[in-house]
């Protein structure tokens, strides 16, 4: 089992509870569990980071794991408050993996804001799964260049702009959340950093490389690296903030981003 460069107790023990619960739910139906995010870039932030997983299984979750899974999650935020809406996992079946491309899947997913549930995956999904190639580190079963497909670089990129161009219409839905906007505002400088560089690294790095290669945005920047610590907070001034934010999108796309989109 391969481990990450970081070292904190309460951390590796969600990870241990984690690896633990699936193992007890899917048995011989568990193939792999991977992470990657902040935790494997560095830049994770005991107080706002997300843990981000992946979890392989033999096929499609059934309802009845999704339910037993839904009561491992909860009994692991109840013991850990802290945690709630900062545990990201998805349950992908393996055929579903190496035939993303082709085969639409159903998948298990819990992430920040959104309760344990099943979606549909699949193409729209290369980001997701680059970042698992590229940077995932294997912390129980099969390697994980044997459940994902080789992608290339630019297909990465690629869905990066296009995931980036969705906040032009997204952004209108942030008035009210200066988090949301925070949320925004840190996605491009993320995308803007992949576009320059073809590297994915966290958004709180990416926004600091953005504060210098962007200097007329880096006191919005440096806002929005607060506001990300406001998760819950909905501020009086979000609609005054919102014209910055707005701003702020629409230049990043129409100045870096939408041209890279169709190449």
């Amino acid at each position: 089992m391969e481990s990450s460069n970081y070292r904190d107790d309460g951390v590796n023990k969600i990870i241990e509870k984690l690896m633990s619960g699936h193992k007890n739910i899917f048995g011989d139906r568990m193939i792999g569990f991977y992470l990657y995010g902040s935790l494997v870039w560095g830049d994770f932030d005991i107080t706002t980071s997300d843990i981000d997983t992946l979890c392989v299984i033999a096929s499609e979750v059934t309802l009845d794991e999704i339910e037993k899974l839904r009561t491992m999650h909860e009994e692991i935020v109840c013991e850990n408050p802290q945690w709630r809406n900062r545990i990201e996992v998805h349950y992908a079946p393996i055929d579903g993996l190496k035939n993303f491309r082709t085969m639409p899947f159903k998948m298990g997913n819990i992430s920040p804001g959104e309760p344990l549930h099943i979606i549909d995956s699949g193409k729209d999904w290369i980001d997701e799964w680059y970042c698992v190639q590229e940077y995932a580190i294997t912390l129980y079963g099969i390697d994980k260049n044997k459940v994902i497909p080789h992608i290339e670089k630019q297909e990465f990129i690629q869905m990066i702009c296009k995931y980036a161009q969705s906040f032009r219409e997204r952004i209108r839905t942030c008035k009210e959340s200066c988090y949301s906007q925070a949320y925004a505002i840190l996605t491009l400088c993320r995308a803007l950093y992949t576009v320059r560089t073809g590297e994915q690294i966290s958004k709180p790095a990416a926004a600091r490389w953005a504060m210098d290669f962007l200097p007329e945005y880096r006191e919005l920047i440096h806002s929005a690296l607060i506001w990300r610590k406001e998760r819950d907070m909905l501020l009086r001034n979000s609609n005054e903030t919102y014209i910055h934010a707005e701003k702020f999108v629409k230049d990043i796309l129409d100045r870096y981003i939408e041209e890279k989109t169709w190449r």
